[in-house]
């Protein structure tokens, strides 16, 4: 399930990313933070991507599955939103930019634990094709909730 999952998540990610270049144009990239931010978004988008429609990849001796691929991805970005969200948060140092920072740094880190452990393929995860019920009830409430909490926290901030 989470490596159906992937393609979709790296398409809307890079259609994101793309869509930042063609609405600013190059103005995006003068500023290095935000040229950083789109290349990982991309990094992140064709990590999905990949880890999704193959096996597994090969460098040269070293062969990475599709779990390590799309853990990654998962923990980039994470990181990515958290850093230009605390960015934003010391260049505006407006309180409410503190309090959205403090809120992806909780949702970033759940979703970077999420892909350690996608990469790891560890027992806390379910990374067959037909997941447990009980396990797809808890992967999608954790979902939810982290969806929810980032929904509130830009809202009432």
């Amino acid at each position: 399930m989470i490596r159906r999952l992937a393609s979709v998540s790296g398409t809307v990610v890079l259609m994101f990313a793309v869509s930042l270049l063609a609405i600013f144009g190059r103005y995006v990239i003068i500023d290095p933070a935000t040229a950083m931010t789109i290349g990982a978004l991309v990094l992140a988008s064709l990590l999905s991507i990949i880890g999704s429609t193959s096996d597994s990849v090969a460098f040269g001796p070293l062969t990475v599955p599709w779990n390590v691929l799309v853990g990654t991805a998962n923990i980039v970005i994470s990181v990515t939103v958290v850093l230009s969200t605390i960015r934003a948060a010391v260049v505006t140092g407006d309180v409410a930019s503190w309090l959205v920072a403090a809120a992806m740094l909780t949702v970033g880190v759940a979703v970077s634990w999420q892909g350690g452990q996608i990469a790891r393929n560890s027992r806390h995860l379910d990374l067959d094709e037909t997941p447990s019920s009980r396990r797809f009830v808890a992967g999608t409430l954790l979902l939810a909730g982290t969806f929810g909490f980032g929904v509130l926290a830009g809202t009432v901030v």
